[in-house]
């Protein structure tokens, strides 16, 4: 952010702060602290994300007023029911807080309606002017400041969205370079790894960016079909390059150059589509440099032809992985057409009738909204609330019950975004009593007019707001106490023993916080870690147990059973395994140091993969060659049966020795190769393979060797770790 944007914030942040309390004194509001709050809080980097946020916040409003009244109605006169009911509701609260784009908009209906239960004790009849007067204010705060925001120096999320969408893709273009690198190496690149995870995080970034961008860029909300659209095709594209990954592995031994004379002028196509795909998105900032993106070479499909002298020295398992090497080559030629056609269709916008002929498409990667470990996490908030709640009965801490309030408000933000909360207490600390004190007990007295009080307003905020653009702590910390701990009304209040007890609420209602997390113990990330690694391998062993053959109508059960425990149990796994590698305390468990753990992570992360991969050919498998799942039903068994026990002996967290060395033996393979030539009458062309049954053969063949490959690697790294060491209570 250049210095010229920075001020342009800060003045905008201050002339709404400073409209705002001009507004709540001429028309005598008495809560005017909480549309203050609104408007620090909302103030993000463009217009949409502002409004967005402020909207969010609005409805959460709404929303935990009225869960609050209906509380009060039903519980005012039970202590103890009202104890329950409000921690019966913060779980509900905090299950969807994890699984919602608009986490603000739970955490304000879970807050809000403590909120009110609390402003309200033993008054209950002031409930409805608390609630109604802190919506219309955050209301009139919102607004306030999203008129303001819009006609001065308005900033579209636009821009940075292109730029954004650059980076990532220039990232994606830099790890496929990679994997080409591994390919012709034959080792893996270590800076793969930290650019996945890079990957990762631009991708939501960028959804963050596109999210505000529908609400301040006409052009990208008349486009969001399109914008859905690259949603998912980068996802598939992205996933579909891991899956590539894990087959160059495979072949390693292979030459596949001489075995697929046409795979340097297949990678060239797809580098070529790459380096057009970040033309297109440098498309939109420039008048010219339109490219053909429907030319013939970059269109057509890959030619991946097995050369037939090289192929006949082959053996039959070094043909199946080079089979699931083309079969994946071929899935990413698939989608990073697909994902070339989505990014010229958001450069040259199309027609009414071009835009009702391209049906936007399911994301196969929506995970399930029914998860255990979130069930779980939302009881921390509850926790911290009937802590608080019975601290504040049995101690009587100064503050009264303000102490669950302020417990709840940090168990709810510490489930929606975990911080260190020590360090924020003493910001938070720090800034009541370096930056606001002196101005509420010095400052303010000796101002006589509204002029004056108004222009304090103006000068406190631009500073602080504009120290922001260093560093967001300047803004939020100095900001949010100012406007609460200040309270600016028509009947304004100076104490300092309210600064003290203030300050007493926040510490004891943080430690609260600290102490349930501490001795909640399946809140640390080693125990999250634990049940996901468990919850895993269960979640392979019931995939593992569907690959039978069937009717038609016993596929489609299956295939809808292996899909709902993919999502429920794979995919939130594989999307946690980043973040909890980073909090875990290494120091505490040398045993499992950094190395060993990405080891498992790596593990896991591979046969996820691989076993999505052998999920997709099963599939195609069944549907076009039903008869060869039945002659293989023996071969099928035997080592379904076995690995089926491997992932429960790993969910157990024993270990499994008796790990399947190969899908099936040689000769048995070599024996269901000659039955197919023999039936299809292909002969020759087995080096080619050229017969339907035999493709599919050597692809299910070679997909299932590459996860008992891949669960080799993850048992190896699974003895590394010391379990008992993480199962080991903290507390």
């Amino acid at each position: 952010m250049s210095r010229k944007v920075q001020s342009q914030e800060a003045f905008k942040l201050a002339l709404s702060l400073m409209l705002f309390y001009w507004l709540a004194l001429y028309m005598d509001w008495n809560l005017p602290k909480f549309g203050a709050l609104a408007i620090v809080v909302t103030s993000l980097s463009s217009s949409g994300a502002s409004f967005n946020k402020g909207v969010m916040r609005v409805v959460g409003t709404g929303v935990g007023a009225l869960a609050g009244f209906v509380l009060l109605s039903w519980f005012a006169q039970s202590p103890l029911g009202m104890l329950l009911a409000v921690a019966v509701y913060l779980v509900f609260i905090g299950y969807f807080l994890q699984t919602s784009r608009q986490a603000d908009t739970w955490f304000n209906a879970g807050f809000l309606a403590v909120a009110v239960w609390s402003s309200s004790y033993m008054k209950v009849d002031t409930a409805f002017h608390f609630a109604t007067n802190r919506f219309l204010e955050t209301a009139a705060g919102v607004l306030l400041f999203t008129l303001v925001s819009a006609l001065l120096w308005p900033r579209t999320s636009q821009s940075a969205l292109q730029q954004q969408g650059q980076a990532l893709w220039e990232d994606l273009q830099k790890l496929c370079g990679l994997y080409r690198r591994q390919l012709a190496e034959g080792t893996a690149d270590p800076q793969a790894a930290g650019l996945r995870t890079r990957l990762a995080g631009s991708y939501q970034q960028l959804l963050g960016t596109l999210e505000a961008a529908y609400y301040d860029t006409p052009g990208v909300r008349a486009q969001k079909h399109n914008w859905e659209r690259l949603r998912v095709d980068l996802r598939r594209f992205s996933n579909t390059c891991e899956l590539w990954r894990e087959s160059i592995g495979d072949c390693r031994t292979l030459d596949l150059h001489a075995l697929l004379p046409g795979l340097a002028a297949a990678l060239d196509t797809l580098q070529q589509r790459l380096q057009q795909g970040g033309d297109l998105w440098r498309l939109p900032s420039s008048a010219s440099g339109e490219t053909d993106t429907h030319a013939p070479s970059l269109q057509a499909d890959l030619v991946l032809d097995i050369d037939t002298q090289a192929g006949a020295q082959l053996t039959h398992f070094e043909r199946a992985a080079l089979m699931n090497f083309i079969t994946q080559l071929r899935t990413l030629d698939h989608y990073s057409r697909d994902l070339l056609l989505t990014l010229h269709r958001l450069a040259h916008p199309e027609t009414v009738e071009q835009r009702e002929a391209y049906r936007s498409q399911e994301d196969p990667f929506q995970p399930s909204a029914w998860n255990p470990e979130r069930l779980l996490k939302a009881t921390f908030p509850a926790l911290c609330w009937i802590s608080g709640y019975l601290f504040w009965i049995y101690v009587e801490p100064p503050g009264g019950p303000g102490v669950p309030m302020i417990a709840t408000a940090f168990g709810l933000m510490m489930l929606m975004t975990p911080a260190n909360l020590p360090a924020l207490l003493l910001v938070l600390l720090l800034s009541m009593f370096v930056a606001v004190a002196p101005i509420y007990m010095f400052v303010m007295p000796a101002l006589d007019s509204g002029f004056g009080l108004l222009a304090l307003v103006f000068i406190y905020s631009f500073v602080f707001a504009w120290l922001g653009g260093i560093s967001p702590v300047l803004k939020l910390g100095p900001l949010t106490m100012f406007v609460m701990m200040v309270d600016i009304n028509n009947d304004q209040v100076y104490s300092f023993i309210l600064l003290v007890t203030a300050g007493l609420v926040m510490l004891l209602g943080v430690s609260i916080v600290v102490v349930v997390h501490r001795l909640l113990s399946p809140m640390h990330p080693e125990k999250i870690l634990l049940r996901n690694v468990r919850r895993f391998c269960n979640g392979c062993a019931r995939i593992v147990g569907e690959f039978q053959p069937g009717s038609a109508r016993r596929r489609s059960r299956q295939r809808k059973l292996k899909k709902r425990v993919f999502e429920s149990t794979i995919l939130p796994v594989a999307a946690q395994l980043p973040a909890l590698e980073k909090n875990l305390d290494y120091a505490q468990f040398p045993d499992n140091d950094a190395k060993k753990v990405q080891g498992l992570v790596d593990g896991l992360q591979s046969v996820r993969y691989r076993l999505q991969n052998l999920e997709t050919i099963h599939n195609r498998v069944a549907e076009e060659s039903p008869g060869l799942l039945q002659s293989l039903t023996p071969v099928n068994d035997q080592w379904r049966q076995r690995v089926q026990q491997v992932f429960r002996n790993w969910a157990r967290l024993e270990t499994a020795d008796a790990l399947p060395g190969s899908w099936a033996d040689e000769t048995v393979l070599s024996r269901q190769v000659e039955q197919h030539l023999a039936a299809t009458g292909t002969g020759g062309n087995a080096n080619g393979i050229e017969a339907r049954d035999l493709q599919n053969l050597y692809a299910l063949a070679g997909s299932t060797q590459s996860l008992l490959d891949a669960m080799q690697e993850l048992a190896a790294s699974m003895k590394q770790i010391n379990w008992e060491q993480w199962a080991v209570a903290r507390f």
